[in-house]
């Protein structure tokens, strides 16, 4: 079985592929026309992306063994996947996979955004500081924390809050 992986991909995972008897071809930067001359020219059973476009002509480019396309994230809104369904090619995806990540990293940015970071590094760059401005901040304790939508992610920042 052949996997074109066309996306970043953990170097661990790639390994369990291989041990597993599979064919990987990796290349992190295939997209557009290029990902579509590789679909044709190695005709994979399987393409694992995580963000890179899957549109029709890559798919049609793919020939008869294509039975996988897997996005390793959640959703697959960059996939062609009414057509790839019509040519009876599954489409599936990893949900929650990185919602610990991404939960964690939305917090990072609220305590970035409270302490100022970003314009503090920029000062540092600079040769500068002003305590006092950063002095000044508002601090997360005991604010009210509003979470748009509650899903695995939502919950998670929840969680850790």
């Amino acid at each position: 079985m052949t996997i074109l992986i066309a996306d970043a991909f953990s170097p661990a995972g790639l390994q369990e592929l291989e041990n597993l008897g599979m064919e990987c071809v990796y290349d992190k930067d295939l997209s557009g026309d290029a990902l579509t001359e590789a679909m044709a020219s190695l005709q994979p059973d399987a393409l694992v992306v995580r963000s890179t476009k899957v549109p029709q002509q890559s798919i049609d480019a793919a020939g008869p063994m294509l039975n996988l396309i897997l996005r390793a994230g959640a959703g697959y809104d960059t996939i062609d996947h009414a057509h790839a369904a019509s040519k009876g090619v599954h489409v599936s995806n990893c949900p929650g996979m990185n919602s610990h990540a991404v939960a964690e990293l939305a917090l990072g940015l609220m305590l970035g955004v409270d302490r100022r970071i970003a314009d503090g590094n920029q000062l540092l760059k600079d040769g500068k500081w002003n305590k006092s401005a950063f002095a000044k901040c508002r601090g997360m304790k005991g604010q009210t924390l509003g979470l748009v939508g509650f899903g695995n992610i939502g919950k998670l920042v929840l969680k850790r809050a």
